[in-house]
């Protein structure tokens, strides 16, 4: 045995050995620190995450405090939980703070934008926005959205002659907000009385235009009826533009057999019959008659007509249409409707200087229901 091998016998009876378990079971634990630091700083290991244990104390960094150095914490280890929810609150409000529609709500990450789109209310327009936002808070948050109601389209009113057809007076325009109740009355007019009416007198504005005629017959007109017939006249007869209006220069010999068109009598007993158009002549100095074979005389009405190149637009009454003719107070030969679009072609004036307009087809109108373009 050399010496080396007896140094070498003595030390193993001095220090025990370690057996090969208890080496494994000391490899077995790593450093108690050192784990920790590890799981805390790759919170997204992929490895399978560990039942949660009670925290112990960092012996380390308490020996590091004791020994007066401020321990390290790595950013990681800084980092604080997930960002706060938040919600948003929309409210729609009309004009008295009215809801008028559900509230909407929105919920979020503070800070994060919000991405809203403001719901259509067909009747009303958006005013103004109280506490306007455009990002979630950390705290809950209401925005409202003030509403005003939209104009309906207007309610128009009209007045006519119920015999002549024409304007009594200026055309009358109602409006208001969507949804608005109106209700009209028929005007007081001088001389005239009411007859009847056409259209809704009374409902709520709307997306859609109204009309409402009043029909007025003049005051001291009884009885007005729609005749026809043929008379003689025995008497040379005065025409009048209305009955007990003004006599026009040109009047009726006697021995003319004329059609009548419509009858009116008066509250003073007065009789009145229409020989056409704006023509007038009274009850007396004549006998009924057959329809004549033959012209007796010639046009009473004698006209003079000329040329021209305009544009224009019927004006009557929404909804209705005018009668036209193929020459002054000559026959109906079609009708147009209020609004349409004309070609003109010639000014016709006749002799009691009334004023017709003829068409591109040869059709004829009076003045008062054409508006000339400008």
């Amino acid at each position: 045995m050399t010496l080396l091998s007896w140094i070498k016998k003595q030390l193993n009876i001095i220090t025990p050995s370690i057996h090969p378990a208890e080496h494994r079971r000391h490899a077995r634990h790593m450093d108690y620190h050192r784990k920790k630091r590890v799981k805390f700083t790759e919170p997204n290991s992929a490895s399978k995450p560990e039942a949660p244990t009670k925290p112990q104390p960092d012996t380390q960094n308490q020996n590091d405090e004791l020994n007066g150095e401020r321990p390290t914490v790595t950013a990681k280890q800084a980092t604080s939980g997930p960002a706060a929810n938040s919600r948003v609150i929309f409210s729609y409000l009309d004009e008295d703070d009215a809801p008028i529609g559900q509230s909407d709500i929105l919920n979020g990450v503070a800070g994060e934008p919000i991405h809203f789109k403001i719901p259509d209310f067909s009747d009303y327009y958006l005013t103004e926005i109280d506490n306007f936002t455009a990002t979630f808070d950390s705290q809950d948050q209401e925005i409202t959205l003030h509403f005003a109601r939209k104009e309906g389209l207007p309610v128009m009113v009209y007045a006519m002659d119920t015999d002549t057809r024409t304007i009594l007076q200026s055309v009358q325009l109602l409006s208001g907000k969507l949804g608005k109740h109106y209700s009209v009355t028929a005007p007081e007019i001088d001389g005239y009385r009411l007859t009847s009416s056409a259209g809704q007198t009374y409902g709520n504005f709307d997306n859609q235009t109204h009309g409402i005629v009043f029909y007025y017959r003049k005051s001291n007109w009884r009885v007005v009826q729609p005749v026809t017939y043929y008379v003689k006249l025995t008497a040379n007869h005065q025409v009048f533009g209305d009955p007990g209006g003004q006599a026009l220069r040109t009047g009726l010999p006697a021995n003319v057999i004329i059609k009548i068109f419509a009858r009116i009598d008066t509250t003073d007993d007065v009789s009145w019959l229409n020989i056409g158009g704006s023509e007038w002549i009274l009850n007396a100095n004549l006998e009924p008659s057959d329809l004549p074979s033959y012209a007796l005389v010639a046009d009473i009405t004698k006209t003079s007509r000329n040329p021209v190149r305009l544009a224009g637009t019927i004006s009557f009454v929404p909804g209705k249409s005018i009668a036209l003719f193929d020459q002054p107070y000559g026959n109906q030969v079609g009708s147009l409707a209020d609004g349409s679009r004309v070609s003109i072609s010639a000014t016709i004036v006749d002799d009691q200087d009334l004023i017709w307009y003829e068409l591109a087809d040869h059709r004829v109108v009076p003045q008062r229901y054409l508006k000339i373009d400008q």
